[in-house]
């Protein structure tokens, strides 16, 4: 009877050795995930676990560590480089609308100084005709600023 005891006694411990082992692969199995092409793959608690040779480039998936960061710094320097961009455009078309001015208000004097040269030669001005010219010529100027600003900022739209 002790032989027959000791033989199932056997049994059950190698039965339980084999449910363990059998087990065990099955777990080890259930755990052997296939890796995205970042190398990395995700456990069934939701952990990423990366391999040595991973690499970045698989936003949404398991990525090794620092991946968004990466990704993040890239962006901030892309907007950083377009708003720089776009701010040198603005000044540029600025400095154009104010040159283009500038040279407007010396078309201006000159063709005043012209016109005012020959009628010196005739005849002086009169110090009424001379303030109505100077008022004209303050509403001219003020006149083409104001198209001037309007025309940056409809370019600036």
């Amino acid at each position: 009877m002790q032989n027959n005891s000791r033989k199932m006694w056997v049994a059950v411990v190698a039965g339980a050795a084999l449910t363990v082992m059998f087990g065990a692969s099955a777990t080890v199995r259930a755990e052997e995930h296939k890796t995205n092409a970042c190398g990395c793959y995700q456990k069934l608690d939701g952990s990423c676990v990366c391999g040595r040779p991973s690499k970045c480039g698989c936003p949404g998936e398991c990525e090794p560590k620092g991946c968004e960061e990466k990704r993040q710094k890239e962006i901030d320097k892309e907007i950083q480089a377009e708003t720089k961009k776009a701010e040198d455009a603005d000044r540029k078309r600025r400095e154009e609308a104010a040159a283009k001015l500038k040279a407007e208000e010396r078309a201006a004097d000159d063709a005043e100084s012209e016109s005012g040269g020959a009628a010196d030669e005739e005849s002086a001005p009169s110090p009424k005709e001379k303030a109505k010219k100077a008022k004209d010529k303050k509403e001219a100027k003020k006149d083409i600023k104001a198209e001037a600003k309007a025309e940056a900022k409809k370019e600036g739209q």
